[in-house]
């Protein structure tokens, strides 16, 4: 290829890989997005049906210290719905806001928490993890 061919197709080689290099953070930011969502469901679910093992590993370990479980064998969560949507910022960080209902089982009334959660992207580990430990039940 003649050299005069070689320096005509240089900004469109440049253009092809910078639009390649964008659509990786694209794919990263996708990533991430989708790991969130997993990691929000399973605590959806964990939190709902009341395996509170699964909803502690979710959790950083920061928030796990001085927790006790045995507290919550007395709750028993009958409803669980994300208000409002939840955007990912550049720093990794997410907030999410879920109304619980649940029952003090020895009391048997209907009681209501806004548990605000605080997940955070571990770049070592490459999982989201919640900082804001537990509801507050």
């Amino acid at each position: 290829m003649p050299n005069s061919l070689r320096l005509a197709a240089l900004p469109a080689l440049l253009v092809l890989l910078q639009a390649g290099l964008t659509g990786c953070g694209t794919i990263q930011e996708d990533r991430r997005a989708e790991a969130l969502l997993a990691a929000a469901n399973t605590h959806h679910e964990a939190v709902r049906w009341g395996y509170w093992e699964a909803v502690v590993e979710l959790m950083h370990a920061d928030a796990r210290k001085d927790l006790d479980l045995t507290a919550l064998k007395n709750v028993r969560v009958t409803g669980y719905e994300v208000v409002g949507p939840s955007e990912i910022t550049p720093e990794g960080k997410s907030l999410r806001l879920a109304r619980i209902d649940y029952v003090l089982q020895d009391e048997q009334r209907l009681k209501q928490v806004l548990d605000r959660q605080d997940w955070r992207w571990d770049d070592t580990r490459k999982v989201w993890l919640l900082h804001s430990g537990l509801p507050a039940f």
